[in-house]
């Protein structure tokens, strides 16, 4: 407990908890999109990007890069580095490792299917059907970090003691033959990882057994004001991305579109607010969080403005003709993950629905549902990834007239035609309401002051290399 007090002036290794299972951190390419996952793949291994601290596009890799055709074409330059294992890395093998990658995370791509080819041994290209500029921000998540085998590029190498990983810098030679022996690097750039549930990580904060806490989502919320933790030991991430519930039922209740906005009207998102009790969260009634590359803001429903109380007599007419159509509406399976702060919402969703005389019953993120809960962070800023997200292929409630405009939109010859084909699917899919907003994704780590490299990122991503600032 002594040291734990003194952790703002103890240089030893940095120790790291990431909220999830032991499993994400061995096999981290089996489930590349947790946080574990991601944490473990940005330590080992490289994409041909990656994110500063604040999550702005930075060179991995690649050393260079250049946007060609209005960002259609991108085209990298590999560094001259080599993998753990000393073989000198090169574009053949970097095009096929991050062809698998593309495969392994496809509902990232938005529909696009990148071609990507090695044009000499350090220089790689990489082409889409349509001109996205912004697609370059797909490459720096730690899901598309490559490697082969067990072996990345680094910046760090990993050994197993007991459930926790030892996490090493590796020297980036040009030459391994060549170079000078590395110095041995200093504790403080070592890093200590393992992966725990989420009260076992605050505990471990708490008592000073970690410096940092990453992996943080809206469900274990509650669990920081049980523990009292100093509101300058949480740093909540900037992220976009959809936080609300798709319509994955097939009742005829849910068929119906005046129902399906019947639900997105009675939410009383202010109060769902309050419970996540979190500084700035930003509440939701569109699926996307600003304008983007739609060409103008995104559609709001009717009801957006209006006062709640007639917001919710409109619901319950709704609901009221179904139900003499029809007869007692189903019981609606929300479909949550693990979590005091999701027991949270599903009882703030039952108190909600309870208003048109639904009652809702709670299952497991892989049980069938009628509602099943979405928290991404979108991978790149363009409204064709949250409308693809919620699309047909998706198997959600969906419009496929829309699901034919984002085809067009892949497809069309000018910036133009393609604003035009995403607005008019936008408008579509807002209308159909086969997604239900609720607000913006949550992220947030819990930082020791120690860590004086640490900053909130936009995109929730937080490299471990770049968590202490080492004076020169």
């Amino acid at each position: 407990m002594t040291a734990g007090c003194d952790r703002s002036r103890h240089d030893g290794p940095v120790s790291v908890d990431v909220i999830g299972a032991p499993a994400q951190l061995a096999k981290p390419l089996r489930d590349s999109r947790s946080a574990a996952a991601k944490v473990m793949l940005g330590a080992v291994g490289q994409g041909l990007l990656g994110f500063d601290p604040g999550g702005e596009v930075v060179g991995a890799l690649a050393e260079s890069w250049i946007v060609e055709d209005g960002g259609q074409s991108y085209i990298f330059r590999l560094r001259r580095t080599h993998w753990t294992d000393g073989e000198p890395v090169k574009a053949d093998l970097v095009a096929r490792l991050l062809k698998e990658r593309l495969r392994a995370n496809a509902p990232s791509l938005a529909g696009l299917e990148p071609e990507v080819r090695a044009m000499t041994d350090r220089v790689i290209e990489i082409r889409l059907g349509m001109a996205l500029p912004v697609f370059i921000q797909l490459f720096a998540q730690p899901q598309f970090a490559m490697l082969t085998g067990d072996i990345g590029s680094g910046p760090y190498l990993a050994a197993q003691e007991g459930g926790d990983y030892v996490l090493t810098p590796v020297a980036d030679r040009v030459d391994p033959a060549d170079a000078e022996p590395p110095q041995e690097p200093a504790a403080v750039e070592r890093r200590h990882l393992r992966a725990d549930r989420a009260a076992l990580a605050l505990v471990r904060f708490r008592n000073g057994a970690t410096d940092l806490v990453l992996g943080g989502r809206f469900q274990h919320l509650p669990l920081l004001a049980i523990g009292d933790f100093e509101p300058r030991d949480v740093r909540v991430d900037p992220v976009s991305g959809l936080f609300g519930l798709a319509v994955t039922g097939s009742s005829d209740f849910l068929a119906d579109a005046n129902v399906r906005e019947a639900l997105s009207r009675v939410i009383d998102r202010a109060a769902l607010a309050g419970m996540l009790n979190l500084s700035g969260w930003r509440a939701a009634v569109t699926p996307l969080p600003a304008a983007l590359d739609l060409g103008r803001a995104p559609t709001r429903p009717v009801w957006a403005d209006g006062d709640p109380d007639n917001r919710l007599a409109i619901a319950r007419q709704s609901v009221d003709r179904w139900v003499a159509a029809h007869g007692d509406p189903p019981m609606l399976r929300i479909a949550l993950p693990e979590g005091p702060g999701a027991s949270l919402l599903f009882i703030r969703l039952g108190q909600d629905f309870a208003r048109l005389g639904v009652r809702v019953d709670r299952v497991a993120m892989d049980e069938n549902a009628d509602l099943t809960l979405i928290d991404e962070v979108a991978p790149f800023d363009s409204a064709l990834w949250y409308l693809a997200r919620l699309d047909c292929p998706m198997r959600l409630s969906c419009d496929k007239p829309a699901s034919a405009l984002l085809e067009t939109a892949r497809t069309a010859d000018t910036a133009e035609a393609r604003s035009t084909a995403l607005a008019e699917a936008e408008r579509r899919i807002t209308l159909h309401g086969g997604y239900i907003p609720l607000g913006q994704p949550v992220r947030w780590a819990l930082v020791n002051r120690r860590l004086n490299g640490f900053v909130p990122s936009a995109r929730g991503i937080h490299p471990l290399n770049r968590l202490v600032t080492l004076p020169n």
